[in-house]
Formats: C-alpha cells, sequence, structure tokens
C-alpha cells in the first residue's frame, strides 16, 4: 500500500470528533424529548388530581352544593350515572391514555366520594394541549442549542485536531533531519510525550551520525592502511617471482600474489559497496563471457583433484554494464561454490538477461555452509538492482541472476 492511499490522520480526527459530537447531540435530544414527555404527564396528571380532590372535598361538606370540576376543560362522569363506551372499559383506579380517534384523551378513574361507583376526570377535547406553545417553544430552543453545540463540538474538534496537527508535522519535519548530513536539532515540544518522541530521535540520529562516521573512517583506513601493505606485498611477490628460486618458494611466491590479488579486489569491492553512491568512472562494460571463462579457469587451476563434467552455454552471454569488482567477486564466489559442491556436472547457462549456475549435490547443504559467499553475491546484487534467485532440489542447487 503505497503512502498515498493511506488514509489521512487529520481526516480521522475530524470524522471521530464529528461522530462524537452527533452521539452527544442525539444523547441531548433524547433527553430533551423524554423529559418534555414526562412533565407533560406531571402537569397533566396534577391538574386531574387536583381538579378530584377539589370536588371530593366539596362533596365531603355538601353533597348537593360539590361543583364538578371546571366544566370548560374537563367532562365528569360516574359510573352509576352513564359513561360513553369507550370509557366503559376502565374500571381501576388510576391515570390512563386513550387513542380516541384523532384525540389523545388524559383522564383519571378514582373512587366516588360516596363511596358507590366510580367517577371519571377527562379533559375535553384538545383541553390537554395547553403546552403545546410551551412544547414548540422548547422545541426550538433545544434545537438551536443542539446546532450550537454541534458547531461548537465541530469547532473544538477542528482546533484540537490542528493542534494535534501542527505537532505531529514538528515530528515529521524532525524525522526529514534524521541524514547524517542534517545539522542537529533542538528539542522544541512544551509536552512531555512529545518531547520523549523528539529526544529518542535526537539520540538515534546521533547513533546513526557515529556509525557513519566509522564507516566513513574505516573506509579512508582502508583506502590507505590496507592498500599500502598490499601494494608492498604485490611489489615483493613480483619481485620474488624474477629471482633463481626453488619450486616450493616459487610456489609460495605465486600464492602470494594470488592471495594479494584477491585482497585486493575484496578490498576495492566492499569499499564501493559501503559508498552511498558509486561514481560513474568506477562503472564499464564487463564482458560476461570472457569473465566466466577467466574465472573458470583460475578456479580449475586452484582445485586440480576436482574433476567432473563442466558445461557452459555462453553464446549469448550479455555485457554487464557494472563496477568489474563487483561482477568478478560474484562470479568467483558462485562458481566457487559450484567447485565446492559439485559432484559430477556444473553448468553455466546465459541468455540476453540472465545467468544460472547449476551443480549436483549427493546431501542437503545448509545455506550457512556457503560461508559469507552467498550474503556478498545477494548484496552486489541488491546495490546493483539485480534479482537473485536460489533454487536448492533434492540432488542439485542451481543460483539465478536476472540483470536489469
Amino acid at each position: 500500500m503505497s503512502l498515498k492511499n493511506k488514509p489521512r490522520l487529520y481526516n480521522r480526527l475530524v470524522v471521530l470528533t464529528a461522530l462524537l459530537g452527533s452521539c452527544f447531540i442525539g444523547l441531548f435530544s433524547l433527553v430533551v424529548i423524554v423529559a418534555e414527555d414526562q412533565l407533560e404527564v406531571i402537569s397533566l396528571h396534577k391538574w386531574l388530581t387536583s381538579e378530584a380532590d377539589q370536588y371530593k372535598l366539596e362533596y365531603a361538606i355538601s353533597p348537593e352544593t360539590a361543583r364538578y370540576p371546571n366544566p370548560y376543560e374537563f367532562d365528569f362522569y360516574t359510573s352509576f350515572g352513564g359513561v360513553p363506551r369507550w370509557l366503559a372499559q376502565y374500571t381501576n383506579i388510576g391515570f390512563y391514555e386513550h387513542q380516541l380517534g384523532p384525540e389523545d384523551k388524559h383522564f383519571l378513574v378514582e373512587q366516588h366520594p360516596s363511596g358507590v361507583g366510580l367517577m371519571y376526570v377527562v379533559f375535553k377535547d384538545n383541553a390537554d394541549d395547553y403546552l403545546d406553545t410551551y412544547e414548540e417553544t422548547l422545541h426550538w430552543t433545544a434545537a438551536l442549542i443542539g446546532l450550537a453545540m454541534t458547531f461548537l463540538a465541530i469547532a473544538f474538534g477542528l482546533y484540537i485536531t490542528k493542534r494535534i496537527s501542527i505537532h505531529l508535522s514538528t515530528l515529521l519535519n524532525r524525522i526529514s533531519l534524521m541524514s547524517p548530513d542534517q545539522p542537529l536539532f533542538s528539542i522544541e515540544s512544551k509536552y512531555e510525550e512529545l518531547a520523549m518522541i523528539e529526544q529518542t530521535l535526537l539520540e538515534s540520529k546521533q547513533r546513526i551520525h557515529d556509525y557513519f562516521k566509522r564507516e566513513q573512517e574505516f573506509s579512508r583506513f582502508a583506502a590507505h592502511e590496507i592498500r599500502t601493505p598490499l601494494m608492498v606485498l604485490q611489489g615483493s611477490s613480483e619481485l620474488l617471482q624474477q629471482l633463481p628460486l626453488d619450486r616450493l618458494a616459487n610456489k609460495a611466491a605465486l600464492r602470494v600474489s594470488d592471495a594479494s590479488s584477491q585482497i585486493s579486489l575484496l578490498t576495492n569491492t566492499f569499499l564501493l559497496l559501503g559508498q552511498e553512491t558509486i561514481q560513474e568512472h568506477h562503472y564499464a562494460h564487463v564482458p560476461l563471457e570472457h569473465t566466466i571463462r577467466n574465472q573458470l579457469q583460475i578456479i580449475a587451476s586452484q582445485h586440480p583433484d576436482r574433476v567432473f563434467k563442466t558445461q557452459l552455454d555462453l553464446e549469448l552471454a550479455p555485457e554487464v554494464y557494472a563496477p568489474p569488482s563487483f561482477v568478478t567477486v560474484l562470479l568467483n564466489n558462485l562458481l566457487k561454490n559450484a567447485y565446492s559442491y559439485a559432484e559430477s556436472f556444473l553448468t553455466v547457462n546465459t541468455d540476453a538477461k540472465s545467468m544460472t549456475i547449476g551443480n549436483d549435490i549427493t546431501a542437503q547443504p545448509d545455506t550457512e555452509s556457503f560461508g559469507y559467499g552467498l550474503v556478498i553475491v545477494n548484496r552486489i546484487c541488491e546495490r546493483m538492482g539485480w534479482t537473485l534467485q536460489i533454487n536448492q532440489q533434492r540432488n542439485a542447487f542451481y543460483v539465478t541472476i536476472l540483470f536489469k
């Protein structure tokens, strides 16, 4: 997944803040609605109870002169005086609500003060809607408050998100300064957590700088301190070969010369691998066929006791554009491994874009048994952008290099 396809933290924080604000407003609206309904119920019950208690009080004083509940607001019925059909089904004491056509009727059922039957105090049509104006005002007020709170929540979320983004951008800028060639930065975060992250980045930058400094110093030391004795060794071995020596001394001089050449080749290769960029003058068009045949001849002379069939298919071998030392070291390691483990055959096949080296084996070799050879080969392939493929079969081992 590319970085451009990843979601932005800023957008995610804004969405989460908006969702949180919406949930808060939803809960706020629910509380307002429930409170409004309960307030209406309490108010209606209180009015019904007051009218019924007033009637019972007057009835206890004088049944003949007791006034019924306010006839402009309530209908009053008794079970012994006749009640509407829809009301007759309510025979238990309590508060009730009944949907009668379009009208939502609220009423109270209580024992008649005479002790005989029940009495019903019922709101007239629309008489229990006296809170409608108040409810409408409450709705508008709640909506405006909710809207204002929504805007405040969104503004607060945007502010918090912006503040977080500023701090994250500061940390991102610090990361861009992690390269050793960039100057050290100071810790500027006001908050402990972010300051700790900056401190960790600063310490890591210092370690990276020290590491690169050691690598650069080693490269300079290797370029001077190792090459100088190598030149002395090579010059001395050449001088020894010119002197009249016996066979053993001459053989030793040749071995010293070969070892010096190998060390010089590896030193040049490792120094190039350690450089951040390889300058153009180190590259050359290396003929792969000639280099393979030359390395095979050198390795065969070093292993005269190894006798097996060698099959070469180099007609389509390309010229590889790379530092010559890279190609030589790569082939030297691969061919030496093949010579070390081959039992009856060794094959080298090439085409315009690849090379495959294979050999048979009688036992399953451990990858570690190849020493650092394959590690060096893999490092060279990574640096040059080549693809290294290893195919280890039951009785054979193949290594393929795909040149770009």
